[in-house]
């Protein structure tokens, strides 16, 4: 008789494989990233086509979204407007802080912080919240827009200074108007290098300020 054949082994039970279903967001972390995209393509469109051509049809599209869904969230424009130059500050803060932070530390702190203050002037995004701030002049809705976002930004640039410059913040009691002087000198230089961008005279200003205002924080007599 021919040898039985070895059974056939059978096939090992399958596992069933249950679906993880994906973990939903919140209402309220879908509304702030709808809110973020809107805030990063205003900017985005702010620094292509200018202040007197940027739409919210525009912004809307670039954002993904409807135009209706974009005024769900700002009310107006200029509110828009105003809190994307909001949105943008935190930003260029914090690359001014790591621009300082990354010189030498044996090099001259005023003169780091001052170089570094005009070079984050010169980014596109900064010239063009500039932009909205000349703009306002003209446009009374959007002047207050601003000043509800300037005030808060004022303070914490202030704040900034003083941690970086803790002694002199604390001994000098003028210190809080020389810092202000330079934040407007700077910005004031940044709107004239808009249509002198290579004018060795801003080299100049900058060294001028910078020597000025070692001599205001020299430690006092």
């Amino acid at each position: 008789m021919p040898p039985k054949s070895a059974p056939s082994a059978r096939p090992a039970p399958k596992t069933a494989v249950r679906a993880v279903p994906g973990v939903r967001r919140t209402q309220a972390e879908r509304r702030e990233t709808t809110r973020r995209k809107l805030l990063d393509a205003t900017l985005e469109t702010l620094v292509e086509q200018g202040y007197a051509r940027l739409t919210t049809v525009a912004v809307a599209k670039r954002a993904g979204v409807s135009q209706g869904a974009l005024f769900m969230h700002f009310d107006t424009k200029e509110e828009l407007l105003a809190v994307a130059v909001e949105h943008l500050f935190p930003r260029i803060i914090q690359d001014f802080l790591a621009g300082v932070g990354a010189r030498p530390s044996g090099k001259d702190r005023v003169g780091a912080a001052v170089d570094m203050l005009w070079a984050v002037y010169q980014r596109p995004e900064l010239q063009a919240a500039i932009e909205l701030y000349v703009a306002a002049r003209t446009d009374p809705e959007l002047q207050r827009a601003l000043a509800a976002v300037d005030g808060p930004h004022r303070r914490n640039l202030h704040r900034v200074a003083r941690e970086l410059f803790p002694d002199v913040a604390a001994t000098h009691p003028d210190f809080d108007d020389v810092v202000e002087l330079a934040l407007d000198a700077v910005q004031g230089a940044a709107v004239g290098g808009a249509a002198r961008p290579s004018d060795p005279a801003h080299r100049r200003m900058l060294d001028t300020l910078a020597r000025f205002m070692r001599v205001a924080f020299a430690p006092k007599a």
